[in-house]
């Protein structure tokens, strides 16, 4: 019990309730902090995120040695500011659902107060008394809504629909992650290969204008060709430089993509691309539906539908009676008169008679939400529709150059090592080596372009069906359709 200090006549403060012993123990539980999800909310987060590992309290430090693709993506879901940004959402959300589902349960409090008074007052009588006067005060409460004609039941299906929506943007946000982080990764590994490239014909061209010089030394060549074979490797050498730089840029992303600042020194050893990759089989319309059974986004925008025309109920619920009860526990002890110690027990119906038509434009502005998001439903449903065509055909356009760029790479390298030969040899031309030798690199280049490509489109392509939620569907043997 409390005390309470007041001027004036004696108050008896409302009611001290008699609570349910659930209720209560639920209650004392929680201020004591030993409940800290009774409703189980984390749970029905975790089902819609299956498969999904939320990063809070997670160890996502950078493994030591080499970073695989499958490494880095983890890294990522784990590291990332916009996954983790994203499960905080979800878990609002979540906490949400558990605000809803506490309105089923009894309210329960407690007050207490201790008052003096002193000095001249007046009793409860009306009488002026000088005498010093102690009052102690108590009470226990409780109030139980038992029927609102709809509206929790409304208020906790919106909010179950718009968790489902969230865990489904964390899905969506989820793959968004790992295809930025197959661009990011396969970023570097082309960068390096293109430096490589570029390293390789700094080399031909220096080993052309080393054969030029010489035959300009025995009096066969020309300044000309002399001069020629300097430009080109002049150019080489330029294009080397612009390469160590895009590969420089290109960790960067890499290390901001996975969460770490750009300057983290990062070790990749990424899967060469296979030599064959399979053609491309399924029926267009076998993959649409796939898509829409599974793609997030998809999901989400159902589940914000189902949301929308949850909270029409709420608002109509808001002009209709409410029913609860109330109970309570006092106990009054004052000096110099009797005390008071009593239970009381009421039983309460609320009936909104007018609110200034705030009902009615509550429901109309419910059903226009409804039919917003009903057509956000049907744009998401069309973009997914054109995400997975042009996923398709994107990964068929990149086979295909896969296997012209092998041949074109083949061809050119061998050109270029003949031109070289018959230059050398007094037969061919210097335009001819410089002719071959730009061949070449362009090939090279285009080789390089043409598998970071086929990564990409392969990422896209599983990104459009729903299936990108690990590096699994990447791996360079794993198959799609």
């Amino acid at each position: 019990m409390q005390h309470n200090q007041d001027h004036g006549p004696l108050r008896v403060r409302s009611g001290a309730v008699v609570a349910a012993g659930f209720a209560l123990s639920l209650t004392v539980g929680v201020c004591a902090g030993e409940l800290t999800d009774p409703l189980q909310t984390d749970a029905a987060l975790a089902r819609g995120t299956s498969g999904l590992i939320d990063p809070l309290g997670r160890d996502c430090a950078l493994p030591s040695g080499v970073v695989s693709f499958a490494a880095a993506v983890d890294l990522a879901l784990c590291r990332n500011p916009q996954t983790r940004s994203a499960w905080a959402a979800a878990r609002q959300q979540a906490a949400a659902l558990g605000v809803a589902e506490s309105a089923w349960l009894p309210e329960v409090s407690a007050s207490g107060a201790r008052q003096t008074v002193s000095g001249e007052h007046v009793d409860v009588l009306g009488s002026p008394v000088t005498a010093h006067q102690d009052t102690t005060d108590a009470a226990l409460n409780l109030s139980w809504t038992l029927f609102d004609f709809g509206g929790r039941t409304g208020r906790i299906r919106s909010a179950r629909r718009l968790l489902d929506a969230q865990a489904a943007i964390v899905t969506a946000n989820a793959q968004q992650t790992i295809r930025a982080v197959v661009q990011a990764y396969y970023g570097v590994v082309a960068a390096d290969a293109g430096l490589a490239a570029a390293q390789t014909t700094e080399r031909t061209t220096g080993s052309s204008l080393e054969v030029a010089r010489a035959l300009r030394d025995r009096g066969v060549g020309t300044l000309a060709d002399l001069l020629q074979a300097q430009t080109a490797n002049g150019q080489a050498m330029l294009a080397r430089v612009q390469a160590e730089a895009t590969a420089r840029t290109s960790r960067g992303v890499l290390a901001v993509t996975l969460g770490f600042p750009a300057d983290q020194p990062l070790k990749i050893d990424a899967e060469a691309v296979p030599a064959e990759v399979p053609a491309l089989s399924a029926r267009m319309a076998d993959l649409m539906a796939e898509a829409t059974r599974q793609r997030p986004e998809l999901a989400a925008a159902r589940a914000q539908r189902d949301a929308a025309q949850a909270d029409i109920a709420v608002a109509r619920a808001a002009g209709l009676p409410t029913i609860s009860v109330g109970a309570g526990r006092n106990f009054i002890d004052t000096t110099g008169l009797p005390h008071q110690n009593y239970n009381q027990l009421s039983l309460n119906v609320t009936v909104p008679l007018f609110r200034g038509f705030n009902t009615d434009y509550s429901i109309r502005q419910a059903e226009a939400a409804l039919e917003a998001r009903e057509d956000g439903l049907e744009q998401t449903r069309l973009a997914v529709s054109n995400d997975v065509w042009n996923a398709y055909y994107t990964l068929d356009s990149a086979n295909q150059q896969l296997g012209a760029t092998a041949s074109l790479l083949r061809t050119a390298q061998e050109n270029e090592q003949v031109a070289l030969g018959r230059y050398q040899s007094g037969v061919g031309s210097i335009l001819d080596v410089l002719t071959a030798q730009t061949s070449a690199a362009n090939s090279r280049q285009q080789r390089i372009s043409a598998e970071l490509g086929w990564r990409v489109a392969r990422a896209q392509l599983a990104l459009s069906l729903g299936r990108l939620t690990s590096a699994a569907p990447l791996n360079a043997g794993a198959a799609l359709p």
